[in-house]
């Protein structure tokens, strides 16, 4: 962490898994762990989801799935206190969803969360009817439909645009030019290409209120780099654009933002979304049922443990 990273306050970065977070901090010294903080404190860091680690749905038991939140959450309470208590759930890689999931995030005291891995029949017909984003209301005989959060799914997977990403180890795309007098500027083009990306975006949402993810798996191995081609990419877009509007956000601010909009009537939804297949024909389902003698070994010990 540099010093200009603690310096412009525009900048945003959203952690999830806390085991990976922690084996960081504990090679950090005390002047690292009071900027990190700070960027606590001043919510330019935001912690989400916030377990030890994003358990998968299809197949954990839901004592398992309970107790790693509860180690992350325990581990971001003594670390941070109720400032870094996290507000979204975040499972943007779990093969399929379950509706017992998003009753435990909303009796965790989430209010929304997101995830990318939706089954490509399903994203079809969401993208076309504009409903990537919906009210979940998992039923059972003793809530009825009185506990609800707030869905997001992205469209493009999570990653940015594959023209932004500039990280060596991940593509390592041109960066970005804004000085016109050198024969390297291509700051139009790329603002250009993002503006095409966004109004694609636009037509699959009811709002015109985006969140684009930046990032991807291990992405930000030169987070500088990363951000200083993004603040040249937000600075020029801004000064060309009249109709759009970039900025760094972090989940917990996109959703304040929307709720903000009072006219809109979110679709809900009630079921499980599996089985889940990511192309036509590709289903994931078979991993569902493979090692079923461990598997059995693993239920047969969580019943026993909530026997004793």
């Amino acid at each position: 962490m540099c010093s200009s990273d603690l310096r412009n306050p525009n900048r945003r970065f959203t952690y999830v898994e806390i085991k990976f977070f922690s084996m960081w901090w504990d090679e950090q010294d005390e002047n690292m762990h009071e900027n990190v903080r700070r960027l606590v404190r001043e919510g330019r860091l935001e912690f989400i989801n916030g377990g030890w680690s994003m358990h998968d749905e299809a197949c954990t038991h839901y004592d398992d799935a309970m107790n790693n939140m509860l180690i992350g959450h325990e581990w971001l309470d003594a670390t941070f206190g109720d400032i870094a208590r996290p507000r979204v759930g975040w499972h943007i890689d779990p093969f399929g969803h379950s509706n017992a999931n998003p009753r435990l995030f909303a009796e965790m005291g989430f209010d929304s969360w997101f995830f990318a891995r939706i089954d490509v029949d399903d994203k079809e017909v969401r993208m076309a009817e504009k409903s990537m984003q919906w009210v979940w209301k998992p039923m059972s005989e003793s809530l009825g439909d009185s506990v609800s959060i707030f869905t997001h799914t992205f469209p493009d997977h999570y990653h940015q645009p594959e023209e932004f990403r500039y990280d060596e180890n991940n593509f390592g795309k041109d960066p970005v030019v804004t000085d016109k007098s050198l024969k390297t500027f291509n700051a139009d083009a790329k603002c250009a290409n993002l503006r095409e990306y966004i109004l694609d975006d636009a037509t699959h949402f009811m709002s015109n209120r985006l969140a684009i993810p930046w990032g991807d798996d291990f992405f930000y191995s030169n987070a500088h780099l990363t951000f200083k081609n993004l603040d040249r990419t937000i600075e020029y877009c801004n000064s060309q654009w009249d109709d759009i509007t970039l900025l760094m956000s972090t989940p917990s601010e996109y959703i304040d933002a929307l709720m903000q909009i009072e006219d809109i009537e979110w679709p809900v939804r009630y079921d499980d979304m599996f089985p889940y297949a990511d192309q036509k024909d590709d289903y994931w389902t078979g991993y569902f049922t493979s090692r079923a003698d461990a598997k059995k070994q693993d239920r047969q010990t969580a019943d026993r443990k909530s026997v004793v």
